[in-house]
C-alpha cells in the first residue's frame, strides 16, 4: 500500500488557514467503494485540490481528479476501460453560503465536532458521483456486440393473440367491411 501524500482525516480550518494545495495520486488501495463499484481500477488516482478562503470568506475546497477504471458493459457484459474525470468545489460554511445564495453553485461539506474532516473518503463520494449510472460502451463503439441498433437483450417472441389492442383493430376492420 503506497503512502498518501496527505492525512486520511484532516483539520479543514487548518488547511484553509496554510492555504494547502495538493497534486499527489491515490493508491487503488485507499478506495474501496470505488473497486466495488467498477471490475477493476487500471491505476492510481491523479487528484489536484487545494484549500482555501475565498472573496466572500468561505473556506472552500476545490479541485479535480481523473481515474482509469475498468467495468462491464451493461449491453454486451463485455469489459470496458473509462476514463472518469470530474471537478467539485465545496464549501462547510452552509449557513454563509446559504446567506450569499451560494448554496446551489457550491456543495456542502459537514466537519466532525471537532473540525476534523474526512478528505479521502470526500474525495472517494466525488469520483463515485461521476460514474454513470449506466455503465455501458459508446454507442458508436464497435467492441461493444449490441452496437449493431438492437438494443434488446435475448430473443423477443411478439404474441398478437397476447396483444390487448389486435382485438380491438379486428372489431375496427370488422366495422369497416
Amino acid at each position: 500500500m503506497a503512502e498518501l501524500a496527505f492525512s486520511e482525516v484532516v483539520n479543514f480550518e487548518k488547511l484553509v488557514a496554510n492555504n494547502a494545495e495538493y497534486k499527489t495520486k491515490i493508491d487503488p488501495s485507499y478506495l474501496p467503494r470505488l473497486a466495488e463499484a467498477c471490475s477493476c481500477i487500471l491505476q492510481p488516482v491523479d487528484v489536484e485540490f487545494k484549500f482555501y478562503e475565498d472573496l466572500q470568506g468561505l473556506r472552500t475546497i476545490e479541485g479535480s481528479f481523473n481515474a482509469k477504471v475498468r467495468f462491464v458493459c451493461q449491453r454486451c457484459q463485455k469489459e470496458f476501460d473509462k476514463e472518469i474525470t470530474g471537478s467539485f468545489i465545496s464549501t462547510c460554511d452552509e449557513e454563509k453560503a446559504k446567506s450569499l445564495k451560494l448554496d446551489e453553485k457550491l456543495d456542502i461539506v459537514e466537519l466532525n465536532e471537532d473540525g476534523s474532516f474526512n478528505l479521502l473518503s470526500f474525495l472517494e463520494d466525488c469520483i463515485l458521483l461521476e460514474i454513470p449510472y449506466i455503465t455501458s460502451h459508446d454507442e458508436d463503439d464497435p467492441e461493444c456486440v449490441s452496437a449493431d441498433g438492437s438494443w434488446s437483450f435475448g430473443e423477443l417472441h411478439e404474441d398478437a393473440s397476447k396483444n390487448p389492442f389486435s382485438a380491438l383493430a379486428d372489431l375496427k376492420d370488422k366495422l369497416k367491411k
